[in-house]
């Protein structure tokens, strides 16, 4: 999800009371005492003309559908026959204000988390799991978090869970372990399998614990290593873990999510791209959803092949009264890492949405790629295909309690006019097509034939 994040701003406000002092001179003691009374007085005054106003504002003034469902509500927690819970209320009734599925409503205390993890400052395990086809699988799994220590990766079947020596239950939908996963304080089990057949037993034992992590979302690899960013301060790290059928010039660079300290990570990633001699660039955008504009102007800045000018446009807002907003790169320095040889291909499928398609436009749109070098996942049989499709913009606006409500404000363009709001990146626009599963196993089929494609 594009993002366009908005703090309170904070004011600082001085009240000054006015008090005419008469001819006679007071002495120095009484005052004080005066002033005192006097403040007291006058604090007394202001209070009681801001609640009468503030009384009759919310009487007279407010919406009378807002003071009908003050008053239904206030029946509903003191006169219903049981006692109603007034929390799933209100979040039922947050639920129903929002006008689209990309607005939504946090308390202070998950808008807190939020603003944590947009900082790279994650808890919990790191994973998100998906019931396929009446099993339980993994969907995703958080680069450097508790669940990718553990040994878990994407698409492995998850067949029960345990605490540590406990009885093991059988998976039987995503929904009821993720609540066991919230529940633990401690270690616990996870048993998972490539094979959805497998026994849960030892062999698929993963024992892990929720826990504070440094959250990473940017991966190399090319023919001979691998770096990632591991340990307590998500530090790049060689992992060897190469990626074979890539030829000796070209590299692989995984984007998960425009958020935490992508832009930093691709700009490292880059770096050891160079460093390595390697030319050309497959960017694997499948799953990233988006994220925040910020890292999208910041990574943007190291790919856009034709862009003149220091800081290029990017991607522009338009908003319901005609306002324009324009976004740009932070900098512009293709030439650092590319030659106008040098090709860029790009990975992506349906869940590549918000600021993965807006990089993509901006890709296009500069010549940093050619349709026909964007690989989108298809389904067997499928006659068309496409990338999610989100050409709008949320912003962010937070209460005097901490809440915030995200909310959509803008339709979204490519640098050129383009928005693929509900419509994507599609076979239309030339992108090639390849069929794949939409959960991969053990082995990422989608890749393999991606690679095979560019490199022969």
């Amino acid at each position: 999800m594009t993002e366009e994040q908005q703090f309170p701003q904070q004011k600082e406000t001085a009240s000054q009371g006015a008090v005419c002092a008469s001819s006679q001179e007071v002495p120095p003691r009484r005052k004080k005492r005066l002033r005192a009374l006097l403040a007291v007085l006058l604090a007394l005054v202001v209070a009681a003309v801001g609640f009468t106003a503030g009384w009759l504002g919310n009487e007279y003034s407010s919406d009378p559908r807002l003071r009908e469902l003050e008053w239904m509500l206030g029946l509903l927690e003191d006169e219903h026959y049981k006692d109603v819970d007034m929390d799933a209320v209100y979040e039922e009734i947050y639920d129903a204000v929002m006008p689209d599925i990309f607005s939504t409503y946090y308390t202070p205390e998950e808008y807190a988390q939020r603003v944590a993890e947009s900082q790279g400052h994650n808890e919990g395990v790191g994973i998100s799991l998906i019931t396929d086809g009446g099993s339980v699988r993994v969907y995703s799994v958080v680069e450097n978090s508790p669940a990718q220590a553990a040994g878990l990766a994407a698409g492995m079947y998850v067949l029960g869970y345990s605490t540590v020596g406990g009885e093991v239950l059988p998976a039987q939908s995503s929904s009821q372990v993720t609540e066991f996963i919230r529940a633990q304080d401690g270690e616990f089990v996870l048993y998972a399998s490539y094979d959805g057949s497998a026994a849960a037993d030892a062999s698929t034992a993963y024992t892990l614990a929720r826990a504070s992590y440094s959250a990473a979302y940017v991966v190399y690899r090319d023919s001979e290593t691998s770096y990632a960013f591991r340990g307590a301060n998500a530090e790049l790290t060689r992992t060897d873990e190469r990626l074979s059928g890539l030829d000796e010039d070209t590299a692989y660079i995984r984007l998960d999510s425009f958020d935490g300290n992508c832009s930093d990570e691709f700009a490292a990633c880059l770096n050891v791209m160079k460093e390595r001699g390697r030319s050309h660039l497959i960017l694997d955008l499948r799953g990233n959803g988006g994220g925040y504009l910020s890292d999208l102007q910041s990574i943007a800045s190291h790919l856009l092949k034709n862009a003149e000018g220091s800081n290029p446009l990017v991607a522009y807002a338009q908003y319901r009264d005609g306002t324009r907003r324009d976004y740009y790169a932070t900098g512009n320095d293709y030439d650092d890492y590319f030659t106008q040889a040098s090709k860029i291909y790009v990975l992506a499928d349906e869940n590549s949405a918000s600021a993965s398609e807006c990089l993509i436009g901006a890709l296009l749109d500069y010549g940093s790629i050619e349709p026909e070098n964007i690989y989108l996942r298809k389904d067997e049989g499928a006659e068309h295909y496409a990338t999610y499709g989100k050409g709008v913009m949320q912003s962010t606006f937070v209460s005097a309690s901490g809440g915030a409500f995200q909310l959509t404000v803008a339709r979204i363009y490519w640098p050129k006019g383009n928005c693929i709001h509900e419509r994507g990146i599609t076979d239309e626009d030339c992108a090639v097509g390849i069929v794949s599963p939409a959960i991969y196993g053990a082995e990422d089929s989608f890749l393999q034939q991606a690679i095979a494609a560019i490199c022969s």
